[in-house]
């Protein structure tokens, strides 16, 4: 009996549907012609909007970091290639993320503001100009991690020789900012270990004026301990030496830090906007916008006459 019951239910409730779903086509085809109209007019519209639109053009430049070693390092390394530890690797994760972040910097976008005049080539005029700027530049580059580990650069710009010569810039500067941001550290470095080297020569010196004075004396203890001392002296005077012909060629080196996989070119197909994508979403819009209007005003009509 109880199942009985149920599957009475089961129809019931299956009849409800097509009975609802045929009550929503009557109401359409009641209603055709508005629900018609409202969506040719937005799909003219929407046809005519999509055709003002500046189209834009991308252009990419696709790149793996390498592993950031020292120019000391790889010339005082004894194997030609080190599998952990290489000039010639390729980086991380950890350092796709650093190039990521570096190409974030303001460095190399005031850089690009300046040799491309974005300001007056985006047409930027009013107050506010550095904010417009900004959000221009925000929409118009982006800059990915791939699924394999690389960074891609996309430009987005009204004229594609513009958007694969900036593309282009800013592979080319982030060789230049990550060499200028170390070498900063690294002539520190030089400044103070030369500190120490030019300090360790000066006592080398008084230690052997010392030990000239005392050139009769060789027996003495004092002759003899200044001797030690002068060996030990030289010992770290000559280690000293090794660290600051590092620091001298670490403060000069200029290396690439990336491995350029695909430069930007200009490109021959506008990627934005895609037209027939606008038309048929609007287009759908409005059709769902009439019919749910005429819903509303059939349900307000009822309510006017209850």
């Amino acid at each position: 009996m109880n199942l009985e019951f149920a599957n009475n239910l089961i129809m019931e409730d299956q009849t409800n549907y097509n009975f609802n779903s045929m009550d929503i086509i009557r109401f359409m085809f009641k209603h055709k012609w508005p629900i018609i109209i409202v969506t040719l007019i937005a799909a003219i519209a929407s046809i005519f909007a999509s055709m003002t639109i500046t189209p834009k053009y991308r252009s990419t430049v696709v790149l793996f970091p390498k592993t950031q070693v020292s120019v000391s390092h790889a010339l005082t390394n004894s194997e030609l290639i080190d599998p952990d530890d290489h000039i010639m690797n390729f980086g991380d994760e950890e350092a796709t993320e650093k190039l990521i972040q570096t190409l974030h910097s303001e460095k190399i976008r005031f850089a690009i503001i300046d040799k491309f005049d974005l300001l007056k080539h985006y047409e930027i005029k009013g107050e506010y100009p550095m904010f417009q700027l900004n959000e221009q530049m925000s929409d118009n580059i982006k800059y990915n991690k791939t699924e394999y580990q690389a960074v891609q650069i996309e430009v987005m710009d009204t004229d594609p020789k513009m958007a694969a010569d900036i593309a282009n810039e800013i592979a080319s500067l982030l060789d230049q900012t990550l060499n200028k941001m170390q070498n900063e550290v690294a002539v520190e470095i030089l400044r103070v270990v030369k500190g120490e080297y030019n300090l360790l020569l000066s006592e080398i010196d008084q230690i052997e004026n010392a030990l000239q004075s005392l050139k009769n004396k060789r027996t003495e203890p004092k002759y003899i301990s200044l001797s030690e001392q002068l060996l030990n002296e030289n010992k770290r005077l000559s280690d000293l030496k090794s660290k600051l012909v590092e620091a001298r060629v670490n403060s000069n080196q200029d290396l690439p830090r990336k491995f350029v996989v695909a430069k930007a070119y200009p490109a021959e197909k506008k990627a934005y906007p895609v037209r027939w994508l606008i038309c048929a979403v609007s287009t759908i819009s409005a059709f769902v916008f009439a019919v749910l209007m005429m819903l509303f005003i059939e349900r307000y009509k009822d309510l006017l006459k209850f």
